[in-house]
């Protein structure tokens, strides 16, 4: 009878402990997939951003910034999100976006494009985009990108 009751003793705490092991498990695997969704998001937004030609408009000069709706310290707060789902996102204000204009006014584009360069100058932005979603426990991103903009000379 001792001997079944030190086996049920052990069998308990193994138990105990496996709950425990499986409990930090899943913790670990919630975070894990918080900061994936975090990092995809931000990622999302700034190639919506990049792709739309609108969003890094060759107006004003160095240090003009456009912004999504509800951001300060920006030049513009219009700036177009055409994807539904990130539109909503950036309403619910857990998804921003800046798009800063950096470098010299206009400059001549690299050498690497091997095409009628002379044609050409070139614009430099920034693009910042964040994900924040920590009070609800879900992570916070922020992705940064360079972007440089061809433009005709005239």
């Amino acid at each position: 009878m001792i001997i079944a009751l030190m086996f049920l003793v052990a069998i308990t705490l193994l138990t105990i402990s496996s709950m425990r092991a499986s409990k930090l498990g899943l913790f670990m695997a919630q975070n894990e997939e918080s900061r994936v969704a975090a990092v995809q998001a931000a990622q999302a937004l700034a190639d919506a951003i990049v792709a739309n030609p609108a969003s890094t408009p060759v107006v004003g000069g160095v240090g003009y910034t456009a912004c999504t709706s509800g951001q300060y310290n920006c030049d513009r707060t219009d700036l177009p999100v055409s994807n539904d789902i990130l539109a909503s996102a950036v309403a619910s204000d857990y998804l921003s976006a800046r798009v800063s204009r950096t470098g010299t006014v206009f400059r001549p584009p690299p050498r690497i494009v091997e095409s009628s360069i002379d044609k050409f100058t070139s614009a430099s932005f920034t693009v910042v985009t964040e994900y924040d979603r920590t009070s609800e426990g879900l992570g916070r991103q922020q992705i940064t990108e360079g972007v440089l903009v061809l433009v005709p000379n005239l």
